[in-house]
This record gives structure tokens, sequence and C-alpha cells, in this order.
């Protein structure tokens, strides 16, 4: 073959094989890896090809308990909470989304709601819930809001102020249905190792009866917590008057029967200490309520220890007593929880 007919051939192999290759599809590009948020917070990750961050936080949990009546249960259940954000030139711009899940009901959305700046607007941790203790079972009673609404926070100095309108906090039955949404302000101030924190909610009390006569109620709320090392203690309290459910929820079924308006009270306490990998947590309280000749008084007492066993993996035992009208009730809990 003679060399110019070699050079022709080898010339048109290498064109063919540039024109199959330009006819291939582009290798692709490896996708973009996920990169943390520092302004945000540790958790957040960057969503690529946008400008929002991502968290996922929640709890996988098995519950036991046993009280003294003999009776005992056994449950699982969890909750995971989505929060996006974004800076904006108004603020920050969040939603959250908060589902529960448990083996009695496949889900529920427990928090929903949207953000900018201090504006939230949706499902969120009512303001009159202030004095949630460290135990898991624990329930003091005080506060009761419904959280679904809108509310503003700002800051005045070192205190912060927030107001809003939430869905009335209502009784169940006696025809206890509000024809207007609750009104809530508080002020948070901290004061070195203490925070201080006062809830005013006005709420508008329906009648049992036939007519549905309405009169006003209101509740105040208040706590006092301070922490010092693996010491804290906080203590709560608040009245109401035709708004009961700010501060009882056992036995009354109405704020208002056309003739007397309810009237409540609650106050308790609780002090931590850390022990180990573990805190120690006692809990006390008494609530009162009272609509005309129907009276009710509850006193409780909550011993909680959480113990981490690894990073995430808790074990949680608790013992809760309560005397509703001189009939006692003890119930032991254990509740074991992988965090995330």
């Amino acid at each position: 073959m003679k060399l110019s007919t070699l050079l022709l051939s080898s010339a048109a192999v290498l064109v063919a094989g540039a024109a199959f290759a330009a006819d291939l599809p582009a290798k692709k590009a490896a996708p973009a890896a996920a990169t943390g948020c520092s302004a945000f917070g540790n958790g957040f990750f960057a969503i690529p090809g946008g400008n929002n961050c991502i968290s996922f936080s929640g709890y996988m949990a098995y519950a036991g308990s046993y009280s003294n009546n003999g009776t005992y249960s056994q449950g699982a259940d969890g909750r995971i909470l989505t929060d996006v954000r974004s800076s904006s030139e108004l603020g920050v711009v969040r939603g959250v989304i908060r589902t529960n899940f448990n083996d009695a009901s496949a889900l529920k959305v427990g928090r929903i709601y949207a953000q900018l700046g201090g504006l939230t607007v949706g499902k969120d941790a009512s303001m009159a819930d202030i004095s949630g203790t460290n135990g898991w079972n624990y329930d003091s009673n005080l506060g009761g809001g419904t959280g679904i609404g809108m509310a503003y926070e700002m800051a005045a100095g070192s205190a912060t102020v927030k107001v809003g309108i939430e869905n009335a906090a209502t009784l169940s039955g006696g025809g206890d249905t509000a024809k207007r949404p609750d009104v809530l302000a508080s002020v948070k101030i901290p004061a070195g190792p203490a925070t201080a924190q006062l809830v005013v909610a006005s709420h508008e009390a329906v009648s049992s009866v036939a007519g549905g006569a309405r009169t006003t109620g209101y509740a105040v709320l208040g706590k006092v917590s301070a922490k010092a090392g693996d010491f804290g203690v906080s203590v709560f309290g608040g009245t109401s008057t035709g708004a009961l459910k700010y501060t009882y929820a056992i036995s009354q079924t109405n704020d208002y029967n056309g003739t007397d308006t309810s009237a409540g009270s609650n106050m308790g306490g609780e002090v931590t200490y850390g022990i180990g990998a573990g805190t120690l947590a006692v809990a006390l309280g008494q609530q009162t309520a009272k609509l005309g000749a129907s009276s009710n008084t509850m006193q409780t007492i909550g011993v909680d220890y959480a113990y981490t066993v690894a990073k995430g993996f808790v074990v949680e035992p608790e013992f809760i007593a309560a005397t509703t009208d001189s009939v006692t009730s003890n119930t032991m809990y254990i509740t074991i929880h992988r965090d995330f």
C-alpha cells in the first residue's frame, strides 16, 4: 500500500471517530454536594440550586407505663421537624412542619407555620405554654393555648415582647364555643442567670345553657427560671376567670354556665440537677377549678431522670403521683428515645 493511501485512510478513520464522539451525550457533572449553612447554626445545610437551607430533627421513642390500678400500656411514637430558612432584605424567611407519629394514630401535624422576621402565621407553640417541665410525661396544666393564628415578636431593650391572636382555648362539652379568637400578649425579661416571663390572655366565655350568653374572661400566667451550672429551678403560676383552659384541664366542661363564671388557679415549680450523664428533675404542682357548686383540686408530683446511654440514645424512667379530690393515682413510666 502506498504511503499516501495509508495516510488518507487514517485521516478518514479519525474524522469518522470524531463525528461519532460528537453524537454521544455529554458526560454529566457530579451532583452538587450539600454544604453547611453557618448563618443558621449547626445542622442546617444548603439545598442545591437555590438559596434555601434546611434541617431535620426529632426522635423515635418507646413508652411503657404501669399504674397502681393494675393497668399497663406500651407504645411507640416519633417526631420529625423540618425547618427551612433563607435570608431576605426583610429578615429571615422561615417555614416549619413538625409531624408526630405513633401507633395509635398514623400521623398528626403538631406545628406548621411560616415566619418573616418577627411575624409568625400558622400553628406554633402557644404564647401561653410557658411552663414546660423536663419530665417526658409530667404536665403542669398551665398554658393550654392553641397556638393557631398569628403573632408578632419584637425586642424592647433587653426584653422580648410578643402579641397575637389564637383560636380560642375552649373546653370540651357544655356548649363552650367561643365567637372570637383569644388575644394574648407576653413579655420575657432576662436578668443574668434568671429569666422572667408574663403572659395575659383575653377569652370569651360562652354560656352552657340555652341562649349562649357571653362574658369576657381572662388569664394571667407567669414563670421565673434560673440555671447555674448543673442546678436549675423554675417557679410558675397563674389565675383565670372565665378562661379555665389556661390554668386547668380536668373535669370542668365550660367557662360560663349562665350564672357563674369559672375561676381557676395553678401554681408549681421544678428543680433540676445534672447527675453523671443524666438530669434529675422533681416537679410539684397544684391546680384548682370552680364553676358554681362544682369544684376540683388536683395535686401532682413528678420525678424524672433522663440518662444518656450513648449520644442521642436516652433512657428515661419517671414517676408521677396525682391526687384529684382525694383520689390518688400513681404511675411509673419508662421512655427510651433516640434523638436526632
